[in-house]
């Protein structure tokens, strides 16, 4: 694939782009090919329940798992296909695993980026992705950022994506590294949840700044329960990084 370049503007919610993709447009699917398709945790969720696997069933069978070379974080990438290194939920017809697609392919042709800034007040941005293959940049079809956001449902994506940000931005703020236990504990929060809802359950992790309540919320649905662990390690390894 081409290298991506990233257009110079920087949009907000309403600033406008024109963009269409559709079936019968001639770079139809070429996005879907020697992707470096990283997955959030919420991406993760969507795709696991999606196809019904377990955790271990979808690393195994889909994806990669390792450390980020930067944040030292658990890291879990899609695994294209080694024959022609497409991804391999990619069908004749399609995305076979559309409705439960992840956010990054959602945001495209955008790019969001996050952050804060010095004086520690959170920003969000936007700008295009320009890749020569994709025609989809001259289709003449207007649309806000705003809207593109709500048309791709990417509302709770972002909503779990920010919650996560925050323990990357921790990460980057800690002036040691991560003990094994500690890593063990994120990648179960993060992306093992049957075996961090089995600790949630068994009394195996310190509980006391929650309260029961919240607890069998948690228990009782994997979206809640994704929350209650990202919750869970902001509360605990990464508290003191955190801005107050």
């Amino acid at each position: 694939m081409d290298q991506p370049v990233f257009d110079h503007r920087q949009l907000t919610l309403d600033d406008v782009f024109e963009f269409a993709c559709y079936p019968g447009i001639s770079c139809y699917n070429l996005c879907c090919y020697d992707v470096n398709l990283v997955l959030s945790p919420y991406d993760f969720l969507r795709l696991r329940r999606a196809l019904k696997l377990s955790s271990e069933e979808f690393i195994s069978r889909f994806a990669e798992l390792h450390l980020g070379d930067v944040t030292q974080l658990p890291v879990v990438a899609v695994k294209m296909n080694p024959h022609d290194f497409s991804c391999p939920f990619l069908r004749t017809e399609g995305c076979a695993v559309y409705p439960d697609r992840p956010s990054s392919c959602r945001t495209y042709p955008l790019a969001r980026f996050t952050g804060r800034d010095e004086e520690g007040k959170p920003f969000e941005i936007y700008r295009i992705i320009r890749e020569t293959h994709c025609k989809g940049h001259f289709e003449k079809r207007p649309i806000s950022v705003r809207d593109w956001i709500k048309e791709q449902g990417l509302e709770p994506y972002y909503q779990f994506n920010d919650l996560f940000g925050e323990i990357v931005f921790a990460r980057q703020h800690m002036d040691r590294p991560l003990s094994a236990d500690e890593l063990d504990l994120i990648y179960l929060a993060c992306y093992g949840l049957e075996s961090f809802r089995k600790r949630l359950e068994e009394g195996g992790l310190p509980l006391d700044i929650f309260s029961e309540e919240e607890i069998q919320k948690a228990l009782a649905d994997d979206f809640e329960l994704l929350k209650f662990g990202l919750r869970y390690l902001k509360e605990t390894i990464f508290k003191e990084f955190l801005p107050k």
